[in-house]
């Protein structure tokens, strides 16, 4: 029997009150669900056809995590943020993780895909929680 991965994806405790941003959070975790439905088991290690269809999805959420913090870094930039270089040094190191493992992928690295899913969302969640968070109370109280 295979056994499936139960996600919580976004809760109420990721919101920060910035819209944008709150739906830039809940497409990610879309996203995320997206790796989990794209082989039948996250818990064995993965052929080259399903790491195949694992780096496409890792691939897009990649992409879409550029996007979300380019945007995120624009509303700090908005307000003169002083955790602003702190944030990109974390995306960086964010991005060139997912890079580097995308590179174990094609590599022929064997790992299950939950590895993967953990990683990104153990990384978001914390991200979220411990940086995101501050900085929306902060910019919404200078923009009330």
């Amino acid at each position: 029997m295979t056994q499936r991965l139960s996600l919580a994806g976004f809760t109420a405790e990721y919101v920060m009150d910035i819209e944008e941003l709150d739906e830039q959070h809940r497409t990610f975790f879309t996203l995320l669900a997206k790796l989990a439905t794209s082989v039948p088991d996250m818990y064995r290690p993965l052929d080259d056809e399903e790491a195949d269809a694992v780096i496409d999805v890792l691939n897009e959420l990649r992409d879409y995590a550029m996007l979300h913090f380019r945007t995120e870094e624009g509303y700090m930039q908005e307000i003169g943020y002083p955790g602003l270089e702190k944030q990109k040094r974390e995306h960086n190191r964010f991005i060139t993780d997912v890079i580097r493992m995308e590179g174990e992928l094609l590599n022929g690295t064997v790992m299950p895909a939950i590895k993967l899913h953990n990683f990104m969302h153990d990384w978001y969640r914390d991200h979220i929680l411990t940086l995101d968070k501050p900085f929306g109370q902060t910019y919404n109280k200078i923009k009330v």
